[in-house]
Parts: C-alpha cells; structure tokens; sequence
C-alpha cells in the first residue's frame, strides 16, 4: 500500500498500532521487565563487588603492596564492567525487539522497509560535497519506500575520520552523526547546490556563492551552486519553511542540503539515538517512541508535497 496524502498515513498508522502493534507490545513488556531485574541485578553485583575491591587499598598492610595494586584494579576493572554489561544487555534487547516490532510497524508506513543493512554507498555521500571528508560510515536503523511515487531512503548514520600522532597513536573523530534523508525527484537537476551552515571563519567555496532573498537564511546557511537560476527557483521560502520544520522534527542542531541528480540528500546532525524502540527502563507499550517517528515520517512527507509542486512548475 501506498499513500497519496498525510491524512490516509496519519489514520492507517493509528489504525495498525493500535489493532496489531500494541497488542504484542504488550506480551513483549513482560520480558523487558524480567531482562531489566536480571541487568540490573548482574550491574549492581559488578558494582558493589567493585567498590569493595577498590577500597582494600585502604586497609591492606603495607607489606602487602602487590595485593594492594591489584584488588583495586580489579575494583575498577569490575566497576567498569558493570556499566558494558548494562549497555551490552541493553543493545541486545532493543535489537531482539526491532527485528520483531519493526517488520510488523512497517505496515502502518505503507511500502516502507526497516533493516540494520546499509542503504547508501560512501562515494553518493561524498559527491553531494556535504562533508569535507571522512573515512568510514557506519548505519543502524534504515528505511526505504515511497511517497507519492516518490522514493525515499532514511539511514542513521555515523561518518568518521582517523588521524594518527607523531607516535602513530590512532584517533577516531566524528565528521557527521544523525539522519541522512534522500528524496528522488521526478526531473533531474542541471546543476549541483549545496546547502551547508554558515561558520565564523567562511565556508569553503565548492561553486559560486547564492545570494537568496531571505536574509535570516542567508546569514545561518551557506549556498553555493553552479546554476545560480536553478539554486534560486529550488530556494523558495515555502522550501526554507519546510527545511526548518524537517529539522525541527528531528531536533537537528546542524542541518544541510543538495541537490544532486535527480535527488535531495538531507542530513541532519542529531546527538540522540533515533528510532529507539527497546528501552530497558521504559515500558514498550509507551507510545512516545512511535508518535516521534511518525512526527519525523510526516515532516518528510510534507517536503515531498512541496518537491511534487516544483514538478508541475516545470523544474
């Protein structure tokens, strides 16, 4: 099934949810509560055990210096392994619960599909020239279907870069984390235009700059094309307006853009965990997590509604 309005999505999801989600959310509650006591009992055994071990140092003799050395280091060693047994059990849970839920979700979003498998290649990200450079993507949740005949790929992604020091000691940075939205348009562009936030010390230049009409936009974004006619003509306030809404939506902190054959790509830098389903501490049966998702689906429905009136415009 696919939908042709916001309206038909919005009642088709209460619809599914309600009638055939919630009702398994229900049983699968009652493991997420006995998971929850065998975590936290595992957590607060490493916890105690490594507290007890760490303050030896303070009443082992002196002449036992080795043994006062190791049990705290084992203390902390313990301490530690609380805190990756707690995050280890709770990953696990949230994936058993997504390979459940997630298939049987997906009926109230039409078409769409969930998997963990990545959906974008690095060299489409680096040609839309939103990000400098990185190294390596990683992806956790992804989806793909359409919109009004319109296909649509959502990835949560984390690109990275390695640098080594002078003594060959490796470090990861983070160039991009967040949600990566791509849009295919009925037309190809002719031109490349690249949205990016303004920063202090001047965006490098990828083509020639865009002058817009709004100037609220112009002073927070950086636009650059090679087709500055085409730029402008994609560049309304009706696309601005629906730019900051997608971003608010998905509470981006930095948002960019580009146009590029035949697509947009979106990416919207996030600091939360996106589509998280399976907290161990939260009832599965909390609608919160859903309606978050369908605020998210819906705000990029209503950029495709706006890509659908360009078309006929004659873009």
């Amino acid at each position: 099934m696919e939908f042709n309005n916001i309206n038909d999505f919005k009642n088709n999801f209460t619809k599914i949810y309600t009638e055939e989600v919630l009702p398994q959310l229900k049983y699968i509650d009652n493991e997420r509560i006995l998971t929850n006591k065998k975590c936290n009992r595992i957590f607060w055994i490493l916890i105690i055990a490594g507290i007890l071990l760490s303050s030896t140092i303070f009443f082992i003799p002196q002449k036992f210096s080795e043994l006062s050395q190791i049990l705290p280091a084992i203390g902390i060693s313990a301490i530690i392994g609380g805190f990756v047994v707690k995050s280890i059990m709770s990953k696990d849970f949230e994936t058993k619960i997504k390979t459940y839920i997630m298939p049987l979700l997906m009926k109230a979003f039409g078409n769409f599909s969930w998997t963990q498998e990545q959906r974008f290649t690095e060299n489409e990200i680096k040609n839309t020239e939103l990000f400098s450079y990185f190294e390596d993507m990683d992806t956790d949740d992804n989806f793909s279907g359409t919109y009004r005949d319109t296909p649509i790929e959502i990835s949560e992604a984390h690109l990275t870069y390695t640098t080594r020091d002078s003594k060959g000691r490796r470090t990861t940075h983070t160039r991009f984390k967040g949600v990566l939205i791509s849009i295919g348009v009925a037309k190809n562009f002719t031109g490349h235009t690249i949205v990016r936030k303004r920063v202090l010390m001047g965006n490098k230049k990828v083509y020639e700059e865009v002058k817009l009409e709004d100037p609220e936009f112009q002073k927070k974004y950086f636009v650059d094309s090679n087709d500055q006619i085409e730029a402008r003509f994609l560049l309304t306030t009706a696309f601005m307006e629906r730019f900051k809404h997608i971003s608010t939506s998905f509470n981006s902190y930095e948002s960019q853009c580009a146009f590029k054959d035949g697509r947009i790509l979106l990416a919207l830098s996030v600091s939360k965990d996106l589509f998280k389903l399976g907290d161990l501490n939260t009832p599965v049966t909390d609608s919160k997590a859903y309606e978050i998702m369908l605020k998210e689906l819906i705000s990029i429905f209503e950029m495709v509604d706006h890509l659908k009136l360009l078309e006929k415009t004659g873009l």
